[in-house]
């Protein structure tokens, strides 16, 4: 990897590979009204309300449509695991911590095996987040020693 300074205007050009990291979110293309958000990412990059300033926000009043995991390698642990999906606020007031996905959906079976899909059914599902911004939060019952996932949440916004 590599930085070149332009002479003239002094811009910079980047060559070699650029690391990215998507565990904060982006929103993926969308036609219409329903929104699609994405985060891909690791057992030790679980996306967590306030790391930082990138986590993607859901608006308030937002209607969550729909939740999916989709497990790109099996996450292990040293004993029987499972995960939640859920919401917190951008001030850090937890709205909802597996609300939407319930350990009950993302169990041990299931995220511990490469390729599985999990619809969320969390309670937050088909409702409104409340009227704060949001950030989606990623949890495991137990320490993680593996394993890399894909959450992505479809979403209205007016």
């Amino acid at each position: 990897m590599g930085y070149e300074i332009g002479p003239k205007r002094g811009v910079a050009n980047h060559y070699g590979p650029r690391e990215t990291d998507n565990q904060f979110g982006g929103q993926d293309n969308t036609n219409g009204k329903v929104k699609s958000v994405s985060y891909d990412f690791d057992f030790d990059k679980l996306p967590a309300q306030g790391s930082g300033n990138l986590e993607y926000q859901l608006p308030a009043n937002t209607v969550i449509v729909s939740a999916h995991l989709v497990v790109k390698e099996a996450f292990t642990s040293a004993s029987t695991h499972t995960m939640t999906v859920g919401l917190t606020t951008t001030a850090g007031a937890v709205v909802d911590a597996d609300g939407l996905i319930a350990a009950a959906q993302a169990t041990n079976a299931l995220i511990t095996t490469k390729g599985s899909y999990i619809k969320g059914a969390g309670a937050l599902v088909d409702k409104t987040i409340g009227t704060a911004a949001c950030e989606v939060t990623v949890a495991s019952s137990h320490t993680l020693t593996a394993g890399k996932g894909k959450l992505i949440v479809h979403y209205i916004y007016n």
